[in-house]
This record gives C-alpha cells, sequence and structure tokens, in this order.
C-alpha cells in the first residue's frame, strides 16, 4: 500500500476559538497550572491560530481526509477534541479516543501513543489540541480512523514516547462528557469513538453467574445486552486486562449502560467498551419478555432447526437457514442459486400465550443482501387458530402485519439490520403464533436474501 501524502492546500480558515467551559477564557489564553513545558507548547499553537501560520479543522474535516490508504500529514493543520474514553480501569491500551464536543457530538477519532495510564495527562473531558504535520491518519486493528505516529508496512503504529509532547497538548480545561443516548440499532460509523448510553438495556439471564471476561478468553470477551424497548441487541466488550475481568455481570436489573462505541478486531461487529463499570445503572427491575428467540444457537450454514419453530418449504426445496456471522446467530432465506420457479419458505414461532399478560408488542430486526427490484420477498403474518403443525398451515387464517423491514427503510445498504418497530398484538387472545413468509424465484431473478434476527414479544 502507498502512503498518500496530505500536502498543504488549506487555505487559512476565518475562525475564533471559543472554549467551551464552565469557565470563561478569553481567547487563546493560557492557564499557567499545566507546566512550562505544556505551557510552551499550548502557547505555540495558540500564537499560530492567531497568526495564521496554523489552521484548526475538526475531526469530521480530518476523518473526510481518509482515502482509504494511510495518511501522512504534511499539513500545518490542527485538531481539536474532548477526551471520551478512558484506560484508568485497563479496558483501553495504549489509546484514547476523542469527540468534537463535550455534549452532542458529531465526529470522534482515535488517537494511539506509546503510553500506558495516560489519564493521568489525557483525562476524560480533557480538551486537547493535536499538531497533525508528521503523524499519520489511517486505520487501526478495528480499522477505526486513528491519529498515529508512524507506519509499519501498511500497519499503523502507536506515536512514540518522544512523538507524543511534540504534538498532543492539553489544555486546563476538563468537560463533562454528557453521553449521546442512542438506541442499540441506530448505532453507524459516525458514533465510532464516541461515548454514548443505551437506556432500558439488560443482560440475557442465561449470563447470569457470568463475569465482564471469560477466563477461558486471552483477549477479549463480548457479552450481549438487550434493549427492553425493541429487543435489539448490542456486544459489550471488555478486555482481560481491565481491573474488572472477574465481576459478575449484572444480570439482576436494567437499566442505562454508558461507554464508548468501537469496533471488534477487524472491524466487525461494533462493540461498546466501558470507561468503568460505574457506568452501568441497572436499578429497575428485569424486562424479561413474555417471547424471544435471538438465534445465538445457530449452528452456522444448516438448515433452521430450533425446537418449537416450523420451518416449511409450501413450493421449491429451500429452507430457512441459521446463519452465524461474528457471532450472532440469524435466521436466514434466499432463493439464489436453488433453480426453482417458486421458493415459498415459512418460519413459524412456537405458540405464544397472550392471555397471561396484556398491552404485548411484537418486534424483530430485518437486514437484506442482492435485492431486485420489485421483489417484496418478506411477509408477517399472526394466527389465533393454527394447530401447531405442518400440516395445518393452509388451513389457519393468516393475518398479515404491517412492519418496518431493511428493503424499506434503506434498500441501497446491505447487511445492515433494522428494527421492524415495534408491532401491536393486544388484541389477540389464545394461543399466537407468529409467521416470517419468503416468497421468491431463482428462473425469474426474484432471489433477494432475507435475514430476522432478534424476535420478541413484550409488554410494552
Amino acid at each position: 500500500m502507498k502512503t498518500n501524502k496530505i500536502l498543504a492546500f488549506f487555505t487559512v480558515i476565518a475562525m475564533s476559538v471559543a472554549l467551551v467551559s464552565c469557565v470563561q477564557d478569553d481567547e487563546f489564553s493560557i492557564p499557567e497550572s499545566l507546566g512550562n513545558e505544556e505551557n510552551a507548547g499550548l502557547q505555540a499553537i495558540m500564537a499560530g491560530l492567531a497568526d495564521g501560520s496554523l489552521t484548526e479543522i475538526s475531526i469530521a474535516d480530518l476523518l473526510d481526509l481518509y482515502s482509504g490508504q494511510a495518511t501522512l500529514i504534511e499539513s500545518d493543520i490542527v485538531v481539536k477534541g474532548y477526551v471520551s474514553s478512558s484506560d484508568q480501569t485497563g479496558n483501553f491500551y495504549k489509546e484514547f479516543y476523542m469527540q468534537d464536543a463535550p455534549e452532542n457530538p458529531t465526529a470522534a477519532i482515535g488517537v494511539t501513543l506509546n503510553q500506558v495510564d495516560s489519564y493521568n495527562q489525557f483525562n476524560k473531558g480533557r480538551e486537547i489540541y493535536i499538531k497533525l504535520k508528521g503523524l499519520y491518519l489511517g486505520e487501526n486493528s478495528s480499522d477505526v480512523l486513528t491519529i498515529g505516529g508512524q507506519l509499519d508496512g501498511n500497519n499503523l503504529e502507536e506515536m512514540t514516547a518522544n512523538q507524543i509532547p511534540q504534538h498532543v497538548f492539553r489544555s486546563a480545561t476538563t468537560m463533562d462528557i454528557v453521553p449521546l443516548v442512542l438506541i442499540p440499532s441506530a448505532v453507524n460509523d459516525s458514533h465510532l469513538g464516541m461515548f454514548v448510553t443505551f437506556e432500558n438495556m439488560q443482560f440475557p439471564t442465561s449470563l447470569e453467574g457470568e463475569t465482564f471476561v471469560d477466563p477461558f478468553d486471552d483477549f477479549d470477551t463480548r457479552h450481549i445486552m438487550v434493549s427492553c424497548d425493541n429487543g435489539s441487541e448490542f456486544r459489550l466488550e471488555t478486555s482481560s486486562f481491565a481491573s474488572f475481568t472477574q465481576v459478575p455481570l449484572p444480570v439482576d436489573g436494567r437499566g442505562s449502560i454508558s461507554g464508548v462505541i468501537t469496533q471488534g478486531f477487524g472491524g466487525s461487529p461494533k462493540v461498546m467498551v466501558l470507561n468503568t463499570t460505574d457506568d452501568i445503572y441497572f436499578t429497575n427491575e428485569r424486562c424479561d419478555p413474555v417471547f424471544e428467540e435471538s438465534f445465538n444457537s445457530a449452528i452456522d450454514n444448516t438448515n433452521l432447526n430450533i425446537e418449537g419453530w416450523i420451518n416449511y418449504a409450501e413450493a421449491g426445496g429451500e429452507y430457512w437457514t441459521e446463519q452465524v456471522y461474528s457471532g450472532n446467530g440469524y435466521a436466514e432465506f434466499s432463493a439464489f442459486g436453488t433453480g426453482d420457479v417458486s421458493n415459498i419458505g415459512w418460519l413459524i414461532s412456537p405458540g405464544i400465550d397472550m392471555d397471561a399478560q396484556s398491552g404485548e408488542m411484537l418486534s424483530f430486526q430485518t437486514e437484506h443482501a442482492y435485492p431486485d427490484a420489485g421483489h417484496v420477498p418478506l411477509e408477517l403474518f399472526v394466527s389465533t387458530d393454527f394447530n401447531g403443525t405442518e400440516a395445518g398451515i393452509g388451513s389457519a387464517t393468516w393475518i398479515p402485519l404491517d412492519f418496518t423491514s431493511s428493503l424499506e427503510a434503506d434498500y441501497e445498504t446491505w447487511f445492515n439490520f433494522v428494527d421492524s418497530g415495534s408491532i401491536d398484538l393486544s388484541s389477540y387472545t389464545g394461543t399466537l403464533y407468529i409467521a416470517f413468509k419468503y416468497t421468491g424465484s431463482d428462473t425469474m431473478n426474484l432471489n433477494t436474501t432475507i435475514h430476522v434476527d432478534n424476535v420478541a414479544v413484550f409488554v410494552q
């Protein structure tokens, strides 16, 4: 891979520096509490910004400079941010993340440096200035855009101990980082490096007795968290070097959890990483759903065979299959490659007792790939007179229900799970069955791939 160089093409941007702080500071004022060396470095940056010899760019503009390969920065540019992570508990190592504002951030970036316990200098909330000339912009081992000090072949490497004091400067301002409130399914690449909160979350009861890190894992452990609002899932990743590795997961309650959004090794999946377990507030009672299926017992690339579920091919020889990607199981149907004129596949849930509670709502997630114009492959039905057998599928009354599919939400984006929305089931009584029906044709090129995951019936 060639190293791309950013040349000094920036025109001087007219700017004013407004230090967002609880304390009112004059423009370019330097507090004297940092020590002579740090003060001198920061004074030089402020003077350069004032006389135009340096240009400040936003984190978002810096991210836009990345063209798919490691980039040596040769322009006299400076980026400012507020530290969103902390290595105080050992859950981050030789890196920190910073975002463009202490509240409601719009962009964030990683910084990799040969310094442990960096929280002593670059603590969470600290305002940071980085002189970028001579540094690199590239992807770290998790494919998150990061500022580094050098390259080893194609790999972005840390800033050396000598580079750090020449390029990374803290001001005396430390802000409270207000977590950005998101729902798990809304997390995307723009949130990488940000400090966020998920509300109304809990860990599955199957994790009772488990600790933050599996003692048999050499590096990181991922645990699933589930939203009580719509059943969507997200993964919490914890380093085996964190100080809380053997602390039991808080399975008994639900509430909010806050951490930094990043990615697993190699770029998938997106995960939350804690700064500290103090950012977990599970103070409410659990919200265990009436029914749920996460498909996490899936055996990759096999016909779906989960207890209680019916997998029925009404037309053609294709069935719903179990698939696993990056540790996540889901159900899949695709007519591609079947050679069939018609493929109709039913996936029907176990019966659900609708008389044991009230106010039931249904949620699930779908994603798609290889869509075909005009092909609407997936329908959702429920029935209260189905007898629970394959023979009874044709004679049952199946009531269609509307939902938000990934195809209608974002047709052009493949392999991106989308929430169905909350679907009201409160009017149904007796035993309810939920059916996902795929209709397609390989010979007519109506063979869109559909994935279904995280089916849940919960009480509103």
